[in-house]
């Protein structure tokens, strides 16, 4: 995990009256330089935050706790045996960061603007 300073997160959330539907737009910026941005995807409420949490992901800055489960192998329909498989723990991981940016809020800015039109996203 890459170690960082400072996180400022924008995020813009536009919702469609026509349809009903929120979309949001997310930019990050760590200790002072722009990393990665999300233009345009659905998600209402805080879905920015998982949006923003995915990019810094992307780039290193959170882990994915991985997970080993026994998973069922068929043959002729029935069991064969069972083989370990990895996997990604989103949840738990999602979880983590939002706990982060509670308990140290010091190296967190998280601002959310509401916008009327879609281009302004």
């Amino acid at each position: 995990m890459k170690k960082f300073n400072h996180i400022d997160i924008i995020a813009k959330r536009w919702f469609q009256r026509t349809y009903g539907n929120t979309y949001h737009s997310v930019s990050i910026t760590i200790d002072g330089k722009f990393l990665d941005k999300v233009d345009f995807t659905y998600g209402y409420d805080s879905a920015y935050m998982q949006s923003a949490h995915k990019l810094l992901a992307k780039h290193g800055f959170f882990d994915w706790p991985k997970t080993t489960e026994n998973v069922p192998v068929y043959k002729n329909g029935k069991v064969d045996y069972y083989t370990p498989q990895e996997s990604i723990n989103q949840n738990e991981a999602y979880s983590q960061f939002i706990q982060d940016t509670r308990d140290n809020r010091n190296r967190y800015t998280i601002v959310v603007m509401d916008v009327n039109r879609k281009k302004d996203l």
